[in-house]
């Protein structure tokens, strides 16, 4: 019998370490190490989240590369950058690692240097699991992009925003969170 996509994926995690392998409709990805100011943006975004009381005790929990059980596929999973999950998420471990989607509020994708999936296939596939809020920082674009109110496989919702403007997260994901867009999408030397 030939390997599954979570065998090959198991796969790529021993071969390249500190990469994030991903499955989307069928297909594994491997995006290799981000640069400096990637990692500094998902600093910034969970701060704030936790500024706002996220992450306390019996409230929704904020993580880092947690990974997502998604619907689109047999093996489909992705590993956002940041999530928001319900206060019980320990007790929705569903296969391979992946969390239940039903558990998330909120996911966040940082772009590097040039997006990916984030603009592409993965609103669909976020979408479809029914993850109330999907935010995409896209630094190459410099813009946020917030997507809102799922409905199949398609958020009904999709705001762009740009440096000189705020954006705050809807209460659904735990707490209320306004983000400076020009702090996000920064170049900072």
């Amino acid at each position: 019998m030939p390997p599954s996509p979570f065998d090959m994926a198991d796969v790529l995690f021993d071969r390249f370490p500190r990469h994030r392998v991903e499955i989307l409709g069928g297909i594994v990805s491997v995006e290799p190490l981000p640069d400096g100011r990637h990692a500094e943006t998902i600093s910034d975004v969970m701060a704030a989240l936790f500024r706002a009381g996220l992450d306390d005790p019996g409230r929704p929990e904020v993580f880092r590369q947690l990974a997502i059980r998604l619907p689109t596929g047999p093996f489909d999973y992705a590993m956002p950058d940041v999530s928001v999950v319900d206060p019980e998420a320990d007790d929705r471990l569903v296969e391979f690692n992946c969390y239940d989607p039903a558990c998330f509020r909120l996911v966040v994708e940082v772009g590097s240097s040039a997006l990916g999936d984030e603009l592409t296939r993965k609103p669909a596939a976020y979408a479809a699991a029914g993850v109330p809020v999907y935010v995409v920082v896209d630094r190459a674009g410099s813009q946020v992009v917030v997507f809102t109110e799922p409905r199949g496989s398609e958020y009904r919702v999709r705001e762009v925003r740009r440096p000189g403007e705020e954006f705050t997260l809807p209460p659904s994901i735990g707490g209320s969170v306004t983000f400076a867009v020009a702090d996000l999408v920064a170049v900072r030397r």
